[in-house]
């Protein structure tokens, strides 16, 4: 069963004494210390991870309540810095693919007879060069499947925030003279 939504995005009725309750609840866990726009010391060096880490504060300060606080700030850490090990893994599978494909170009022509023992060797690299492009690409499936999950724990797609309808300005009231005119 997953944990209950907070109440900023619950949309579910309830009587004002639920509310208050829930709310209540809420603040008893609530940290006084609230989460800075400047990424922690453990994102330094990570250009991408502190990109993220102020993307992602920016928009938790952009929604009406409260969804992460302090409590939640390794996760966040180790979202931010996940989402760029992701990044490296995608450009380090991206360079193997193009040397698999540089090689496979070297391939395509007919050897001679004095060239087989070449041929056969190029054809184990490209094979190797293919098996660790297969296992990279296993290992960012991982990390990325890891990754959706943390979104989802941090409010991030749109399922976690499934039935939450953003708060609506007030429209300004009929006016009750304009039935006589």
């Amino acid at each position: 069963m997953p944990a209950r939504k907070p109440q900023a995005l619950s949309s579910r009725h309830s009587t004002k004494a639920e509310i208050s309750a829930r709310t209540e609840s809420e603040s008893a866990f609530t940290p006084r210390t609230e989460l800075a726009l400047k990424p922690p010391a453990a994102l330094s060096g990570h250009k991408h991870a502190a990109r993220t880490w102020m993307r992602l504060i920016k928009l938790y300060e952009q929604v009406d309540g409260t969804i992460a606080t302090a409590f939640d700030e390794d996760v966040l850490i180790q979202y931010c810095l996940l989402d760029e090990e992701c990044l490296d893994i995608a450009a380090l599978r991206a360079a193997v693919f193009e040397e698999y494909t540089d090689l496979k170009k070297q391939i395509k022509k007919k050897p001679r007879a004095e060239e087989i023992k070449e041929h056969l060797a190029l054809l184990d690299q490209r094979n190797a060069l293919l098996a660790r492009y297969q296992g990279l690409d296993a290992r960012l499936d991982g990390k990325r499947k890891h990754l959706l999950s943390l979104q989802m724990s941090l409010y991030l797609t749109p399922r976690s925030r499934a039935g939450v309808e953003p708060k609506r300005k007030d429209e300004k009231p009929d006016d009750p003279l304009k039935e006589f005119e």
